[in-house]
């Protein structure tokens, strides 16, 4: 008898326990929700969230809509030095100081300002300001900025740093010898070439496709996929960070051409115009 009034004190302990244990996840998980999808709320006509002076958009919910292809505009108010270092896949940049945006986006469609973090309020209702006396009215911002994005997406292009361990593993290098060797033996090769549209007229090699170093985020789909892809520039540094980008952009890991095409032309390796 005892040990029966044992094991019910047992098992109505052990569904006690059961049950805090529950209602604390549950309450976290809504919590995380709340904190996660603040855009949730009613918005006026102006696209502002009334009680607020702006409406906030969460980051899964911005990586959501980018994901269905939804027309936005991506305006990152940073400087142009945090920027290039690092931002959103197809974000304009356009700093505070070089308000309006003008023709810089498309007016027709949202905008979502990205800051750094949450802490940029009186910029954020400058920019605020700017947009609507251009009479841009659908307008949202990023909660918690780019570095929020950052820690619940974690995808950014970044610049490539040759000191990052990250950004050294995005790529692989191979020698001018090996690539000559297989263009004569016409291995399946895309090399894309990112000078200047002058400096690839002036010498470049055979079956080279050009995009310059400036416009490989908006020309990224004129890339072709090919077993090896081979970055080809003025020297490794530039390759090295158009193959970190175009790891970022488009999930691929090109190799990068050692010694550049300087080494290339010593070599005197076959050059056409």
């Amino acid at each position: 008898m005892k040990n029966k009034k044992d094991t019910k004190a047992f098992l109505i302990g052990l569904a006690m326990i059961i049950l805090v244990i529950l209602i604390t996840v549950v309450r976290g998980f809504i919590s995380s929700i709340k904190e996660e999808i603040p855009s949730s709320q009613t918005s006026n006509e102006t696209g502002l969230t009334s009680g607020q002076k702006y409406q906030s958009i969460s980051s899964s919910e911005l990586k959501q809509k980018i994901s269905l292809g939804t027309n936005l505009n991506l305006l990152d108010i940073r400087s142009f030095g945090e920027y290039s270092n690092e931002h959103i896949l197809d974000s304009v940049n356009v700093p505070i100081e070089e308000l309006p945006v003008g023709s810089k986006i498309k007016v027709e469609n949202p905008v979502v300002i990205i800051t750094k973090d949450s802490t940029q309020r009186e910029d954020i209702e400058t920019v605020l300001k700017s947009l609507q006396d251009e009479h841009i009215i659908q307008i949202m911002v990023l909660a918690g900025g780019i570095n929020a994005w950052k820690d619940i997406v974690g995808s950014t292009v970044k610049y490539g740093d040759p000191k990052s361990f990250t950004d050294q593993s995005k790529v692989s290098y191979v020698e001018s010898d090996k690539l000559n060797d297989a263009i004569k033996k016409n291995v399946s090769t895309f090399i894309l070439d990112v000078r200047t549209p002058q400096e690839y007229s002036a010498g470049h090699i055979k079956g080279a496709y050009n995009i310059p170093f400036d416009n490989l985020e908006k020309r990224r789909n004129e890339i072709k996929s090919f077993p090896k892809i081979v970055v080809a520039g003025i020297n490794e540094l530039q390759e090295f960070q158009a193959s970190v980008q175009l790891y970022d952009m488009i999930l691929i890991q090109p190799f990068v051409l050692k010694g550049g095409m300087n080494e290339w032309q010593k070599k005197s390796f076959e050059l056409t115009k």
